[in-house]
């Protein structure tokens, strides 16, 4: 079977965009590719909880071997100095190509080597940018969970993280694993709900394993801590199904 090469699924990791197009048919028919993809897009989560990490210049013995990983002919330019122009990288789910020996290694190789490139040239805050996807990189995460599974849906798991940007404006991070969308149900609605269960809001539904959905102005996460998705019909019904794949309840950062 052609999988999707290695470059296509780190940037579908770094990215906010579901896959699409021929990659979301054979993300949905390769359990070897959806597993690779969700550890790639934990990898890129915890390099986003990272920010107040010091990034250090690593060793000329640990860049020659990051080099003889990724190919690079000069071996003898450390990251520090000017990098040379990365060509243009293929638009996530362009292709599909056969998997190349030890592709999980050659991965992590990928995303980590770039990160530490970047970093180190451009600085932390350089860095941040790449993995936050632009101007919103600088938004503050003031809370998290982990999303566990509930009755039913043994094996699925996430996190949300509650962030807040320069203007003062919530939004709500969510991230699935790709078992949270087996099921008939076809629909995930992300709902905040208040520690006992009651008082739900419907943030919004997700469009694959990952979404981003502002908070309305209304509702005081101190008040609406728990994060819950449910499986639902499409139906039209706006209540909650009863059915909820995973749930967790936000804690400050402090």
């Amino acid at each position: 079977m052609n999988h999707i090469d290695e470059e296509s699924l780190a940037l579908l990791a770094i990215g906010d965009d579901a896959p699409s197009g021929a990659a979301a048919e054979h993300l949905a028919a390769c359990p070897a590719c959806r597993d690779e993809l969700a550890d790639l897009r934990r990898v890129v989560t915890v390099a986003k909880s990272s920010q107040s990490i010091d990034l250090e210049q690593p060793s000329a013995r640990v860049w020659d071997r990051i080099a003889t990983d990724l190919g690079f002919d000069d071996r003898s330019t450390a990251p520090a100095a000017a990098a040379p122009a990365p060509a243009p990288a293929p638009a996530p789910g362009a292709h599909l190509a056969r998997r190349r020996p030890r592709v999980r290694r050659r991965t992590a190789v990928f995303l980590t080597a770039a990160a530490a490139v970047v970093g180190l040239v451009l600085g932390l805050g350089g860095g941040w940018y790449l993995f936050a996807g632009g101007p919103g990189g600088g938004d503050t995460v003031v809370s998290r969970t982990a999303l566990d599974p509930l009755p039913g849906w043994s094996g699925a798991r996430g996190s949300a993280e509650l962030e807040r940007d320069g203007d003062g404006r919530l939004s709500l991070v969510v991230d699935l694993d790709h078992r949270a969308a087996d099921g008939a149900a076809p629909l995930r609605e992300v709902w905040m709900m208040r520690s006992d269960l009651s008082g739900l809001v419907s943030v919004g539904f997700l469009d694959g394993d990952t979404g981003r959905f502002v908070v309305p102005s209304g509702v005081d996460p101190t008040r609406y801590p728990v994060v819950d998705v449910s499986a639902e019909s499409n139906d039209g019904d706006p209540a909650h199904s009863g059915d909820s794949v995973v749930r967790g309840t936000l804690r400050s950062r402090a």
